[in-house]
């Protein structure tokens, strides 16, 4: 045999183990994984008393709460949040998803800005704070 083709039989040689030294890790990592038993699952994660993440917060029957029926006066709101944008803004008001404009009840969303709204309550505009620090500083 000639040098020539010895060193090439000995580089392919080594490639090829190579190629299966890198086969018998790839596949010693997957097989040394743990197989999980149905029991162990549960330990991983316990939804108890929290919400399901695929529940979206805010549904078509969220929209239209009777939070707002019978509002007298703005003590008797209390904004949640505020989707703040210029183009078209929410508010949630007692539960109820609100635009600019819309009106439910007696109480009627005159402006939305960014740290709280504008209600009409019987006729009467009055501003509500989003937060209650806001609200004590005016």
């Amino acid at each position: 045999m000639s040098m020539r083709r010895f060193q090439k039989f000995f580089s392919t040689f080594n490639h090829f183990r190579f190629f299966l030294w890198i086969l018998w890790v790839g596949f010693g990592m997957i097989y040394a994984l743990p197989v999980l038993r149905a029991d162990e699952v549960h330990t991983l994660y316990d939804p108890h008393g929290k919400r399901d993440p695929f529940v979206p917060l805010v549904t078509l029957s969220s929209k239209v709460s009777s939070g707002l029926l019978g509002v007298e006066s703005i003590d008797e709101i209390t904004v949640e949040g505020i989707v703040y944008d210029p183009k078209g803004s929410i508010v949630i008001v007692n539960g109820s998803v609100l635009k600019e404009g819309e009106e439910f009840g007696s109480v009627k969303v005159v402006a939305i800005r960014p740290n709280g709204a504008e209600f009409s309550i019987n006729g009467a505009k009055v501003f509500k704070a989003l937060y209650q620090d806001e609200a004590k500083g005016k």
